[in-house]
């Protein structure tokens, strides 16, 4: 019970907190004029746009907070994307990922990270330099290591690791290392993965 309100208070305060600053644009276009015209671009959208590579004039929203990737064709992230300071929210949920980005781990300000159904297989070591990040979403992945640095990470509140195969001794493990996060898991899987 304690761990569901732990969720439901952080989503009320991230969803006030975006709420009342932020207009979503969901077209590069009209997010290039807005900062053109001197309105500075806070979320952009670029979900379904059958992107392979983030376009490069993303680079210059330099306050931007909210990026969404989300059901594009994208295997990488460019090296640039860390330049974004105030970049604190960023999902890209349902591309093509087969590791983690390693990007990411410059990515300072993070608060929220999505990487939900991709192919990604394990979490890198060095996950604590994320020191910000309250949530991780790496639900529908191909999931096998979970770095013993997750326990070093202050600030996660929630790990959503729903639909990842793990068998009941990896569960059991990832509770006891993180004993006061809100873990998302599926039931464990009955998995031989010798195989």
């Amino acid at each position: 019970m304690r761990q569901a309100l732990a969720i439901i208070s952080f989503l009320f305060f991230y969803s006030g907190l975006t709420a009342q600053t932020e207009l979503v644009y969901t077209s590069l276009k009209k997010a290039v004029e807005a900062e053109n015209s001197g309105t500075q671009v806070l979320t952009l959208d670029l979900s379904k746009e059958k992107l392979t590579e983030i376009p490069v004039e993303v680079k210059n929203f330099i306050s931007l907070e909210k990026l969404i990737l989300n059901k594009n064709k994208l295997d990488t992230l460019p090296d640039w994307l860390s330049e974004l300071e105030h970049l604190s929210y960023l999902q890209a949920d349902k591309n093509l990922f087969e590791t983690f980005p390693p990007v990411i781990l410059e990515m300072d300000s993070l608060r929220v990270l999505k990487l939900g159904d991709n192919l990604i297989e394990s979490i890198p070591m060095d996950i604590d330099q994320l020191d910000q990040l309250e949530w991780l979403g790496l639900w529908s992945n191909l999931l096998r290591d979970f770095p013993a640095s997750l326990g070093d990470m202050k600030s996660l509140k929630v790990l959503d690791i729903l639909y990842n195969d793990m068998t009941y001794e990896e569960q059991s493990w990832l509770k006891e290392l993180l004993p006061s996060i809100v873990i998302e898991m599926s039931d464990p899987c009955q998995c031989d993965f010798n195989e």
